[in-house]
Formats: C-alpha cells, structure tokens, sequence
C-alpha cells in the first residue's frame, strides 16, 4: 500500500511550466497571459469580453507588462499568481458579503443561494474573477480570470494575488495606469459597460416568496395604493417555476404571470 501511494503520488506531482506567453491586446497596457502555447490555444472562448476575439488578437505596441504572473499546473489546476509591491491594497473578488477591501481575504467564485448570508460568506450569487490593486504609489492594475469554472482567488498572502482554477485559462492585466478609476475605465472597453436602466427599475421594489396565488399579489399592491407607499414593482421571486427550477415555469404560474401582466 505505502509503495501504490508512492507511485500514485508522483504521477500527480505539481510541475511549473516556465514557457509562460504574453501579448498586448484591446489597447496599451492591456496584457494577455498563458501558460503555454498549448494552453493557449486548449482555453475556451471567452465570454467576458463583449467581443471575444478582442481577446484572442494581439495589438502592435512597444510596452512590455511590469508585472508578470507566474504559473504552476497541480493536480489538473492552473494556479497563477501575481506578486505586486508591499503596501498594495486589494479589491474586486466579485459579489461577496464582507469589507469593500478585501485583502487577506480568500473567496470561491462558486454561485450559491445564500439566503441569510453573514460575513462568513465568501460565495454568492454572481462570480467575477477580478481583483483590483492599488498600488503604494497610487496606480491601480487589474486582474481578470478569463474562466467560468470555479475559481479560488487567494489574497491571504500581503500583496499577492492567487487564481486557482482547472486548467487552462488565460488571465488578463490591466495597468498599472494612473488611478483605479483608469483601470475600471479599460475594463470596460473589455466587457462593456451597464446599459441605461428605465426609470420604472429605479422605483421601490418590492419581492418575496410565497405569493401563492394572484389574488394575494393584488392584495399587497393594493394595500401599497391605500397606505400611500409608492411601489413600481412586485417580483414574483421563485413559485412561478417548475419544482424551482431555473428558466422554467409551472402551467399556473404562466397563467399567473398572465393576469398580472394585463392587470
């Protein structure tokens, strides 16, 4: 037994391959990183960018990145890391309970109905493998995970930046530039920007589950009407579904959805 576990667990020894790639994409001080060649061409399309092939096309530039993540391969994970200068301070990680800032802090990018959510919580409901350094001098660099999988994004270690996902991604740099607002700005470019909402989305609100029937919607709007409380929308939440499940609807909750619509 102690001899198979031997074998086994050299087969999977972590190995660093050191023939990372880079290239200069959307515009300057945009960089493209992979691990290899190989990988390069194995990672999966992007759907971060607004355009994909923006980040597939490499631009003419002089400028070379400053800082350069490094790369290792265990155990099926591509595990990056971007080491910046002492004093840097860390934001992004997505949507997660806790401070604005999160450095020495570690997240998954795994979504997850959290309902009830405290501080302790590290996934959410949505996943953005981002992370947004300041730098001591002021600048601000940007990293982004070009991955959908679930990603730990380690920052426990002062001024480093870990992405541990399964391979292969690529990750995208952006900066450093002058100021984080510089940074957010290029970001943009990448994956575009929040359209203009209506003005009806930019009422009060109001949803819970359990409106069981139609007749207890009407109910709560009209209450709202008789207490004089402005309401522009009431969210039905989950029970139009099928058995809950996302995307589906049950044949009452069509009709349902029906009435309140022509209401």
């Amino acid at each position: 037994m102690a001899r198979s576990k031997r074998r086994r667990s050299g087969i999977v020894a972590s190995h660093i391959r050191p023939k990372m790639i880079f290239q200069p994409i959307l515009e300057d001080g945009v960089f493209r990183f992979d691990c290899s060649v190989k990988d390069r061409e194995a990672a999966s399309p992007s759907i971060s960018f607004v355009n994909g092939k923006d980040r597939d096309t490499p631009i003419s530039t002089e400028k070379v990145p400053l800082y350069n993540p490094t790369f290792e391969i265990r155990l099926e994970q591509q595990i990056v890391k971007l080491e910046l200068p002492v004093g840097s301070s860390l934001y992004g990680t997505g949507e997660v309970s806790g401070q604005l800032e999160r450095t020495g802090q570690r997240v998954f990018t795994w979504n997850t109905d959290a309902w009830g959510y405290g501080p302790g919580n590290t996934s959410l409901y949505q996943s953005h493998p981002w992370v947004l350094a300041v730098l001591p001098s002021g600048e601000g660099l940007g990293i982004l995970a070009d991955t959908t999988r679930r990603c730990e994004i380690d920052l426990r270690k002062e001024s480093t930046i870990q992405f541990v996902s399964p391979s292969s991604y690529p990750v995208v740099t952006f900066g450093p530039f002058a100021s984080p607002t510089a940074v957010l700005s290029s970001l943009s470019k990448a994956i575009g920007t929040v359209f203009m909402p209506p003005k009806w989305s930019l009422g009060y609100h109001q949803c819970h589950s359990s409106y069981l029937s139609d007749q207890r919607v009407l109910e709560v709007a009209k209450t709202f009407q008789k207490k004089c409380i402005p309401c522009d929308v009431i969210w039905m939440d989950t029970d139009y579904m099928d058995g809950l499940r996302v995307f589906t609807f049950d044949k009452a909750g069509l009709f349902y959805l029906w009435k309140m619509m022509n209401y």
